[in-house]
This record gives structure tokens, C-alpha cells and sequence, in this order.
């Protein structure tokens, strides 16, 4: 299976046109509070700069389903991502990834499966959502892909650690941001490429299911 990618903490539509031109799967623009947070505008100029098929991620925080449904229809998300929507209704037209990144996480026997739910694993930190740089439970991860649930794993992600977790984990997709710029809401397109490279020559490798 091949790991889906996505960049993280996009903020100009070159940097977005860069990362799906590298490989990137999925587009992540911030749009709740964060260094990163694009504002609505900023977004649409960057959603104005890809292709309609490209595959972008609203990222918040643990914001109602009301104040998330106007950036779906505005940005024509592909998905979006939350905290604490598990057992929520939402009524939105795109995926909902369930951001996990407390101090104790659930067992993922737990984890609602059906319908299909897409966990994303990241690192946790009483102050910050996210982009922290720190590496999330690896080990979490390798028994939530064990019982069978798709799992995205975040956390301080880049070209140098990301094959350790492909081979040993073998999650669902990985996603970057912090550990592919150049400052702070620049992306850096060699590590962009670099973590691609990676990535790709992790699937070769990895070994099969059985």
C-alpha cells in the first residue's frame, strides 16, 4: 500500500502548487488559531491556484460543525480536521479526520471503525494544536494500525525520520509541516522533495501484510 502524504501549514498558493507538484497527496491550510492560520481570502487564493481535483485539508481545532460547514462550501474541502467530533454528527460534504493528541490516548480497539473513520495521531502539547515539532507516541500508532484503523501519524516529521515510521508502523498516511520549512509559513521545496523521496523509498521496503 503507498502512503498517502500530506504538507501541512501552507500559506501562499506557490508553496501549495510546489508541494502537490512534489507527490503531496493532501493540502492542509490552517484556518484555526495557529503561526500558520490562513485567513479566508489567503485560502482562496491558494484553493484558485490548483487544480479542482487537488485534495485540500482544512485544519481546526475543535470548532463546532456550524463554523466549520462555511470554509467546506468556500474552499471545496476535501476533508477537514477536528478534535472531539468521534461521536458527532456533523452533516458536512467531505471527509472528517479525528485529530487525537492527548496526554492519555484511548485504547484504539475503542476507535469507532465503522463507518470508516480517519484518526490522525499527533503530538501532544498542553498549549499548541499542532506544529510543535515533537514526535507523537510511534508506538500508539503501530497498535492502532494493528487493529485495523486508519491512521494518519503527525509530529515532528521529516526527511531524515519518516522511513523508521513507514517500515515499523505502516500507517494509513503521514503528514508534515513544521519539519519542512524553510521559517515560519515558508516551505522549504528541498525538504518537501526530500521527504517525498523518503517516503516513496519506504514503500518500496516496507514489508507486506500477511
Amino acid at each position: 500500500m503507498r502512503t498517502r502524504v500530506k504538507v501541512c501549514g501552507l500559506t501562499t498558493p506557490a508553496d501549495a502548487v510546489m508541494a502537490r507538484e512534489a507527490g503531496a497527496d493532501y493540502l492542509g491550510l490552517i484556518l484555526t488559531e495557529s503561526p500558520r492560520r490562513v485567513s479566508m481570502s489567503e485560502a482562496k487564493a491558494i484553493r484558485a491556484a490548483l487544480p479542482e481535483d487537488a485534495q485540500t485539508v482544512g485544519v481546526f481545532a475543535d470548532e463546532s460543525p456550524d463554523t466549520v460547514a462555511p470554509f467546506v462550501r468556500g474552499l471545496r474541502l476535501h476533508a477537514v480536521q477536528v478534535a472531539g467530533w468521534v461521536d458527532r454528527e456533523h452533516g458536512l460534504d467531505c471527509e472528517v479526520w479525528h485529530v487525537l493528541r492527548a496526554a492519555e490516548l484511548p485504547d484504539p480497539v475503542t476507535l469507532p471503525m465503522i463507518p470508516l473513520r480517519t484518526y490522525r495521531l499527533d503530538a501532544h502539547d498542553a498549549k499548541l494544536p499542532g506544529g510543535t515539532g515533537n514526535r507523537s507516541d510511534w508506538t500508539w500508532a503501530r497498535r492502532c494500525v494493528e487493529v485495523g484503523r486508519r491512521l494518519i501519524v503527525a509530529g515532528g516529521l521529516n526527511a531524515d525520520n519518516v522511513a523508521p515510521l513507514i517500515r515499523d508502523v505502516r500507517p494509513f498516511g503521514v503528514d508534515a509541516s513544521s519539519g519542512l520549512e524553510a521559517e515560519v509559513r515558508r516551505k522549504d521545496p528541498r525538504k518537501v522533495r526530500a521527504f517525498l523521496e523518503r517516503i516513496r523509498e519506504a514503500d518500496r521496503d516496507r514489508p507486506k501484510r500477511s
